[in-house]
C-alpha cells in the first residue's frame, strides 16, 4: 500500500545569523509511510479558488499527523506547505493535499 515515506516538521525556527541572514532550523518526526497520489482535477480547481497550487496528495495514517503544516518528502527531498486534509468516512488514513515550496528542498 504504502509507495513513499516522508517526515513531518514538528518545529521550525527562523533566526538571523551574526551577519544578518535568515537561518532556519527544522525539527523532523520520524520516517513515516505514505501513499503518494496524483492530484485530481477537484482538487487543482479548489487550490486554484483558494489561491494555492494542489501538488501533491499524500495519504498516512491518522495517528501519525498532529495538524503539522509542512512535511519533507524523503526520497526526494523536497518541501511541501499542507494547504487542505481530507479523511475518508470510516478510514484510518487521512489525505495530505500539499503544494510545493519555491526553492522547497532542504
Amino acid at each position: 500500500m504504502w509507495n513513499g515515506s516522508i517526515r513531518l516538521v514538528r518545529k521550525e525556527n527562523a533566526v538571523q545569523d551574526k551577519d544578518g541572514f535568515r537561518k532556519e532550523s527544522r525539527a523532523y518526526s520520524e520516517s513515516i509511510p505514505a501513499n503518494f497520489t496524483d492530484v485530481t482535477r477537484n482538487d487543482e480547481i479548489l487550490a486554484s479558488q483558494k489561491g494555492y497550487t494542489a501538488d501533491q496528495n499524500i495519504e498516512i495514517m491518522e495517528c501519525n499527523y498532529s495538524g503539522e503544516r509542512c512535511l519533507l518528502d524523503e526520497s526526494t527531498g523536497i518541501i511541501y506547505d499542507v494547504k487542505r486534509t481530507f479523511r475518508k468516512d470510516k478510514s484510518m488514513a487521512i489525505i495530505l493535499t500539499c503544494e510545493r515550496r519555491q526553492n522547497g528542498t532542504v
